[in-house]
């Protein structure tokens, strides 16, 4: 019977190569070769094996490892990450004002009374009478039946006012410094043809709201009145240049005192007994 084994030649990359030998009875030289060869390790009965390279077998071995430190980096990194950008927010929101946080927030409209109370500028002043003598035409109930008078009067070319006093119309014709004054521009005015009563009249005193500047113009008015009252003739006009020292003492914004300021500017020129009763009408409704 004849016997196979495999003998390796040589070794090229990981190939390994054989060569069979045979052997038989006939052939001596062969079997004293064979027999030589005999001595040296069996090798294993496969003709061409294949080595396996290293670095495969470590990445099989290494891949699991490395998945779980990149998952675990991965998350501690976005879990930090998360973890400040809370404590950022939170700081924030303690520095930051409401209205910033929130700047879609409608602020609520302001009542024009809310913005006077809050205004630093407005305060509350006593209004001082301003005491006179007035010539009065006639107290009425309503104030249309004054209407024949007030024509009667302007045809002697005497202006007169109304003094609305506890329900009642008072028509009043002018003002003087005393009674005795009172009495001599009633007689100048209507020359006898019309009934003018001399009586002391005096503005209601109350509080008011207005700015410190508008109290300081207030006070200023009040001693210009009385002044003009005693010096200036009563068929006579106030100068203007007085007038205008007055006015320019007046604050640059106004509200309380618009509408005094307007009637002190535009009755430049008209008899005094007239300039001061109309005035003193309007301060009376301040």
């Amino acid at each position: 019977m004849t016997k196979h084994k495999l003998h390796r030649i040589k070794d090229t990359k990981g190939t390994w190569t054989y060569k069979v030998h045979t052997s038989s009875k006939d052939d001596s030289a062969e079997r004293t070769s064979a027999a030589t060869l005999e001595n040296e390790p069996e090798e294993t009965d496969i003709t061409t094996l294949t080595a396996v390279k290293g670095t495969n077998k470590g990445k099989l071995k290494r891949n699991p490892v490395w998945k779980t430190i990149l998952i675990s980096g991965g998350s501690a990194v976005l879990v930090g990450t998360l973890i400040g950008f809370l404590i950022f927010r939170m700081f924030l929101q303690v520095d930051t004002p409401t209205s910033a946080e929130n700047p879609s927030q409608t602020t609520p409209a302001v009542t024009p009374a809310e913005k006077e109370e809050a205004s630093p500028d407005v305060i509350a002043v006593t209004l001082a009478s301003l005491e006179t003598y007035i010539l009065q035409a006639g107290v009425f109930s309503d104030q249309e039946n004054a209407d024949p008078l007030i024509a009667s009067l302007k045809n002697l070319n005497i202006p007169s006012v109304f003094f609305d006093r506890d329900g009642e119309f008072y028509l009043m014709a002018g003002v003087a410094s005393s009674e005795d004054a009172a009495q001599a521009l009633a007689a100048s005015l209507s020359d006898n043809q019309a009934e003018l009563y001399v009586k002391a009249w005096g503005t209601q005193t109350k509080d008011i709201e207005m700015t410190e500047a508008e109290r300081e113009w207030i006070t200023a008015f009040q001693a210009f009145f009385e002044e003009q009252l005693q010096q200036t003739e009563s068929n006579q006009p106030i100068p203007e240049e007085e007038i205008a020292a007055l006015v320019d003492k007046a604050p640059a914004e106004t509200v309380a005192i618009d509408e005094l300021l307007s009637s002190i500017t535009e009755m430049q020129g008209e008899p005094s007994f007239y300039q001061l009763l109309t005035w003193m009408k309007i301060y009376d409704e301040l």
